[in-house]
């Protein structure tokens, strides 16, 4: 009997070794490398791995193990070949010897399973593919602690988990934290006695609302959203856009608007995808669409569709689908067809750029929005994902994975209405043009009026009879004092502006220009005269004034301090072309810090410059002006601009250089220069009410009489303007010729005959079989092969309606995917970690959630309630989980020993913030943010600019310093940031010029307040004032009270620093700015806890 018992002991603690040998190492192997084609997903050649039962049982070579003998057992053999086209695993490297090993061992052993082994799932039974039920809230919970229905899961699970939850945290730790997580700034000092002083029930509720309805709230998680949708401007090489497109901030806009206006979550989403075939004619709703033009690469299509694919669906619905682009999925129910079949949604679209407000300068500004270009484009599988291996056998259609619930809606063509067929036909776009042609037309009128002035005063003269002398006065269109700013008398474009004491300070220096844009007309005669201090720059130094400004032509004077060549220069951009005329400029010292008075005289093509009163330049285009805008430029330079006077130049002023001189028949041939220039002025603005009405027929009504005749109308005028075109360039040759010395007649002659030549081939040629269309939009080149002609094809007249039908799948209730996604992002940002961690991977090989039912809860009150983020975050904000202490200090200690990382949340989690919020935190606490919302990016050199962080430039290229070093958003793919704690950080705390002026700003602040009250209070000494200063410094900086322990370490460090002398000069002495660094610098200040 003994020797029995002893025997069955020793089987057991074999059969107990060979078990634990399966589960601890055998099956995590087998799962990672065999369960994908022998598991439950797919089971080749019959053959299931996932129980020890199925190894025995095989597949159709017979089973896969012989217990106790492992030599012979075919798995064994298999994971041992040499033979590459018969070893197993058939990807990847080999099993390793010691895996090997192992599995011998356990076959040895008697492969041996553990009791009741259950085979895996199956696949389409996954928690995350089944559409979420609302589940009842717990009972079995802690009914005093739980303020919101989340508490009641979290409650259910501390009591399955037997934790016990740390105390609430105080009422300034909350408000640090809610409002940080809510608007990624600090609370104020006068935020804090608010609340504090709020006693009643509703208090936390009054804060949460507050914040949910500050524009910062947008801002603060359109940055977060921005993040996960891959925000990014453009970059390439150069000037070359290669990734992104230009003007996306106008996406970066619509994100911040929709989050603030508590848009639906689910129309985001369909808006982004779709709003081009849901709402084609609306332009807000048509930014969205900048996340499919923010996808763009220009190389390589596949590329360009891949990265839309894997980011649409790993940000829409946290699947990996890419992992299915070379063979069917590995570990969830997607086939490589579905895959592509995903792609074919995608496949028509292509990228154009809409005018945005009539604005037709497409460099200076537009809406990159998508759109459905290449109708007929087919989607091939390419066999192992390689795209020059497509298989042409069968073309792929849109589908959706048939292992996700729900029914995609049929696909049907969208018949699009004519301003998106033909973007022109918008009416700011018409207006803009309108208003081009008209103001054209009056400085051609303006134009000819004072060339006949001239003609008569010289006709006058020349017949010895006194000319009249009209007495006519300037007007003074403009006054313009820069220290009133901001006024809608100018638009800002780039740069870094700030109001200051004397006028208009611009900060921004290196190789970018700073405009800004005058919002009213300019006479074809005037005169501009502008005061500036120029105050430095990195090597060109240069203030000017562009005019005639259209479609990025214009004409340009300016003054330089490049320390190799100062100079005043009139410069001009024609077609694109940028000149800078030798003879057109003139070396002249132009110093810094001294003020500087700039005058431009214009009128028709000569241009006379003073610099301090004195002339400095005589210059004459070389070209017919057009009418256009005033713009001030600051390129490469600091500076204050003063103050800026606009005014006519009536045609009794004299000009140095003016045709006084000139012969009667010269000032003649001017005259009927400017007429031509009225006439083709007058034809170009009936034109364009021409080409609408053709444009618009040829859409509505296509084989009509009418689309007939308006089509020969426009075609008929737009021959006549090209005459008169021709008419007024021979014309302008024949005054060149005219006002020339002798010597160069004979040269300037052969510019007549070209141009009269090229006007009777014009006459005599037939018209054109169309007219040039409207132009109001470009489209984005396809490829870098691409030609011009291409790009400027018409528009398609409907859309495939694929891009909508995708949308409505994703965000149907029906969608198990899509809403679970998005309160699991929500709860990230506000709790440290997911209810599902693995964010973007909700599929077999991601993480199951800690509180399933939480989740599904959270995402059927999300649907149930408009898809309304506001809501979702009030619940999770106003919970009795969110307000618990983030220090295990005084935890239970059986609760710390269950739960060491928190993954029940018996407590709170601190987060560390990420680089936005460190930076606007900084200009907030000293009182210096700019809370200017939307508009255009700012340059990344701009290192001077006070507006928030998310509005600077940021492109896998080019990223803020500052930025750079706290965790700033990866473009290339960022569903949670980094974490990480460097050096640099400490270093960029301590010594960055933006935290050393913050320091002192909130010093002298800090002192102001102290010195005010003391006032009131009859006065108090130095050593009350340093104590209320650190006081006051935690509260502001770390929003909480100083211990004693703090206030009596302070004290001391201040006095030491007196004892030995060392006071600082100005209004913060040295030691309290230390302070406030060393406050700047606390973990506490870049950590919400």
């Amino acid at each position: 009997m003994g020797l029995s018992v002893l025997l069955l002991s020793a089987t057991s603690g074999i059969a107990e070794e060979s078990t634990d040998i399966y589960q601890q190492v055998l099956k995590p192997i087998l799962k990672d490398r065999c369960f994908a084609c022998h598991g439950a997903l797919k089971q080749e050649a019959g053959l299931r791995l996932d129980t020890a039962m199925s190894m025995r049982q095989g597949g159709d070579s017979g089973g896969a193990v012989e217990p106790g003998n492992a030599g012979a057992s075919l798995i064994v053999l298999r994971t041992e070949s040499q033979d590459a086209a018969t070893r197993m695993p058939p990807e990847g490297e080999p099993l390793k010897p010691a895996e090997i090993a192992a599995l011998r061992d356990w076959i040895a052993a008697g492969a041996i399973a553990p009791a009741g082994e259950q085979s895996e799932e199956d696949p389409r039974e996954h928690w995350a593919f089944r559409t979420p039920v609302r589940p009842p809230l717990p009972t079995d919970i802690d009914a005093g602690w739980v303020q919101t229905p989340v508490d009641a899961f979290i409650s259910a699970a501390h009591r399955r988990q037997q934790l016990r939850t740390q105390t609430a945290a105080d009422r300034l730790t909350w408000l640090r934290r809610v409002t940080l997580d809510l608007t990624g700034l600090p609370p104020g000092t006068a935020d804090q006695a608010a609340f504090l002083a709020d006693q009643s029930d509703k208090a936390f509720e009054r804060v949460v609302d507050r914040l949910l309805a500050s524009p910062q709230y947008g801002e603060r998680w359109g940055r977060h959203w921005m993040d996960i949708w891959r925000y990014s401007d453009w970059w390439g090489l150069g000037a070359e856009v290669r990734n992104s497109q230009k003007h996306i901030w106008h996406w970066r806009d619509w994100v911040v608007e929709s989050v603030n206006s508590d848009k639906g979550y689910d129309q985001m989403l369909r808006e982004m995808l779709a709003a081009d075939e849901l709402y084609p004619t609306d332009m807000d709703r048509l930014r969205a669409t900048g996340f499919l033009a923010r996808q763009y690469f220009k190389f390589n299509r596949t590329s360009w569709l891949d990265e839309t694919v894997q980011h649409t669906f790993k940000a829409m619905l946290g699947m990996t689908f890419n992992c299915a682009k070379c063979h069917d999925h590995k570990y969830d129910p997607i086939t490589q067809a579905e895959y592509y079949g995903l792609r074919a949604f995608f496949e028509p679209y292509q990228i154009r750029t809409e005018s945005a407000g009539g604005d037709l300068d497409f460099e200076r500004d537009g809406i990159p929005r998508a759109f459905d270009c290449n109708l007929t484009a087919e989607t091939w599988i390419h066999i192992r994902g390689d795209d020059r291996n497509p298989d042409r056998s069968r073309p792929i259609i849109p589908t959706v994975p048939a292992f996700l619930p729900g029914v995609l809606p049929p696909i049907e063509p969208v018949q699009l209405p004519p301003e998106a067929i033909q973007p022109g036909l918008r009416p700011e776009v018409l207006a803009a043009m309108k208003a081009a042609a008209t103001d054209g037309l009056a400085k051609a009128r303006a134009n000819l009026e004072s060339a006949a002035a001239r003609h008569e005063k010289i006709r006058l003269a020349a017949a010895a009879a006194p000319a009249p002398e009209p007495v006519e006065q300037a007007t003074v269109l403009l006054a313009e004092h820069f220290a009133e700013w901001p006024t809608d008398r100018w638009k800002a474009v780039g740069g870094a502006w700030m109001a200051v004491a004397d006028g208009l300070q611009q900060t921004q220096t290196g190789a970018t220009e700073a405009l800004l844009q005058l919002q009213q007309p300019i006479p074809q005669d005037f005169e501009v005269h502008l005061e500036y201090t120029p105050l430095s720059g990195e090597m060109w130094k240069s203030i000017g004034v562009h005019f005639d400004t259209v479609n990025g032509d214009r004409a340009t004077v300016y003054l330089s301090s490049y320390a190799a060549g100062p100079k005043v220069q009139v410069a001009w951009r024609q077609g694109g072309v940028q000149d800078y005329p030798a003879d057109a400029m003139q070396q002249r010292k132009v110093d810094l810090n001294q003020r500087q008075r700039l005058t431009l005289r214009v009128r028709g093509q000569l241009l006379n410059v003073l610099v301090n009163d004195e002339l400095a330049l005589i210059s004459r285009l070389p070209f017919a002006r057009r009418s256009g805008g005033l713009e001030l430029m600051a390129f490469d330079c600091a500076a204050i601009f003063h103050q800026l006077t606009l005014k006519t130049l009536p045609s009794t002023v004299s000009m140095q250089g003016e045709d006084t001189e000139l012969s009667v028949e010269a000032a003649f041939a001017a005259v009927q220069s400017a007429e031509w220039q009225v006439r083709r002025a007058e034809a170009e603005t009936e034109l364009i009410e021409l080409k609408a009405a053709a444009e618009l027929a040829a859409i509505l009504h296509p084989e009509s009489e009418e689309s007939a005749r308006t089509a020969a109308a426009a075609v008929a005028a737009e021959r006549a303007v090209a005459v008169l075109v021709a008419e007024a360039a021979a014309a302008e040759s024949r005054r060149i010729h005219a006002a020339a010395i002798p010597e160069k007649r004979q040269e300037l002659q052969k510019a007549i005959e070209q141009s009269e030549a090229a006007l009777t081939t014009l006459k005599s040629s037939p018209l054109p079989a169309a007219w040039t269309p409207l132009t109001g939009a470009l489209k984005t080149l396809e490829s870098n092969v691409e030609s011009e002609e291409s790009r400027r094809r018409p528009f398609p007249r409907t859309s495939t309606g694929r891009r909508s039908a995708l949308a409505a799948w994703i965000t149907a209730p029906q969608n198990p995917l899509t809403a679970r996604v998005a309160v699991n992002h929500m709860w990230v940002r506000h709790f440290g970690r997911g209810l599902v961690s693995s964010v973007f991977d909700f599929g077999r090989k991601g993480a199951r959630p800690t509180h399933p039912e939480l989740l599904d809860w959270l995402a059927v009150e999300l649907m149930e309630n408009g898809w309304s983020m506001k809501h979702v975050h009030r619940l999770m904000v106003l919970s009795a989980t969110y307000r618990m202490m983030s220090t295990s200090l005084h935890a239970d200690v059986e609760t710390l020993a269950r739960d060491a990382e928190n993954r029940w949340y018996w407590r709170g989690s601190p987060v560390r913030l990420e680089a936005q919020s460190v930076r606007d935190s900084l200009l907030s606490l000293a009182g210096e943010l700019d809370l200017t919302t939307g508009g255009p990016t700012i340059p990344v050199s701009d290192e001077g600019s006070r507006r928030r962080s998310l509005y600077y430039f940021h492109s896998h290229n080019e990223h803020q310093k500052f930025l750079s070093m706290f965790d700033d958003a990866n473009v290339l793919e960022c569903y949670r940031r980094a974490d990480s704690i460097v050096p640099q950080q400490a270093l960029a705390l301590e010594n960055s010029p933006l935290v050393r002026q913050a320091a002192l700003k909130i010093t002298d602040a800090l002192m102001r307040e102290i010195s005010e009250s003391a006032g009131a209070a009859g006065g108090i000494s130095d050593t009350e004032t340093d104590r209320e200063f650190l006081r006051r410094g935690f509260r502001l900086i770390l929003c909480c009270e100083a211990t004693e322990a703090e206030l009596e370490a302070g004290l001391e460090f201040l006095l030491q620093l007196r004892d030995e002398g060392e006071q600082a000069a100005g209004t913060a002495d040295r030691g309290r700015m230390a302070l406030v660094l060393a406050l700047l610098n606390h973990n506490d200040f870049i950590t919400v806890r």
